[in-house]
């Protein structure tokens, strides 16, 4: 690279000192509020236009001004400055969790019923905080924190560290039989509605089914829970889903006797060598405490 298309080197520090120049009557004004002396001053702005190749001030009197050029230069100065300041007060937001970028994920049941508190809470605690929200399944989900597209997201999954990715519980969810209207017996010759057989949900329901003879006749499979419920609704087969889906409002279905087929884990996952993010770990604090 020749000279010519080398950047400007110039030091911030340099650059403030033109700035305070332009604010002070003399020189020795403007050192003063640097706290170096006038003649290191002096030596400063020497070393600015030996770099720049151009004269910065003229002698008027016993008073100096800016030339054109040296107008020119405390424009960018003053230019550089200020989007040094804002980049120092974004990171120190950032720092403190109280600004920048939250890319958060979370599987349908969180953004149904176990996360919306908690984003509205967190939005209007960090308004400064822009927060991203993607819906998809936990793989999906996954992926997409270990490709740094994500910065956390809640996923069904075993704890523990796998990979480049952290697991950690953040809820256990029962899992229940639910039947249509009128119907009877244990669901052992009817149709069912489930998740998909690819999903962590669908694998601890087929474990969960099987302990009890059940080998299911699946008609319809979907990942979205309120889906299941209202094919249940409709009479169109039996599904396992968790209570807070089923049973959320008048209208709650029925659920046979009997205890949980199966239990799922929710879990929270980053990857395990990212660096301390304050706005993610204020989400997920505030997502426990709201539980």
């Amino acid at each position: 690279m020749s000279r010519s298309q080398l950047p400007l080197n110039l030091h911030l520090q340099q650059l403030a000192y033109l700035r305070e120049i332009s604010r002070h009557e003399t020189w020795a004004q403007a050192a003063e509020s640097l706290s170096v002396s006038q003649p290191a001053l002096s030596q400063a702005v020497a070393e600015v236009e030996r770099r720049l190749g151009v004269p910065l001030f003229e002698k008027i009197g016993r008073s100096r001004r800016f030339t054109d050029e040296g107008t020119e230069v405390l424009a960018y100065a003053q230019e550089v400055l200020g989007l040094s300041q804002e980049l120092e007060r974004s990171l120190r937001l950032r720092r403190e969790g109280a600004g920048g970028r939250l890319r958060l994920g979370m599987i349908d049941a969180g953004s149904l019923y176990l996360l919306p508190r908690a984003v509205e809470v967190f939005r209007r605690e960090h308004p400064k905080v822009d927060l991203e929200l993607s819906v998809a399944d936990s793989s999906t989900l996954e992926r997409r924190v270990q490709r740094f597209d994500l910065d956390v997201a809640f996923v069904i999954g075993e704890p523990g560290d796998e990979g480049e990715l952290s697991r950690e519980l953040f809820e256990e969810e029962e899992l229940f039989i639910y039947a249509p209207v009128g119907s009877r017996g244990r669901g052992h010759s009817a149709d069912w509605v489930l998740y998909p057989p690819e999903s962590h949900t669908r694998a601890c329901i087929d474990e969960g089914l099987e302990l009890r003879g059940i080998r299911p006749r699946v008609v319809l499979e979907s990942g979205n829970p309120q889906v299941l419920r209202q094919m249940v609704v409709l009479g169109l087969g039996w599904s396992v889903l968790p209570r807070a889906v089923a049973e959320s409002d008048a209208l709650a279905l029925r659920r046979p006797r009997g205890g949980a087929v199966a239990r799922r884990s929710l879990c929270v996952v980053r990857r395990r060598h990212r660096p301390h993010d304050p706005r993610a770990e204020a989400f997920v604090a505030l997502a426990r405490d709201l539980r």
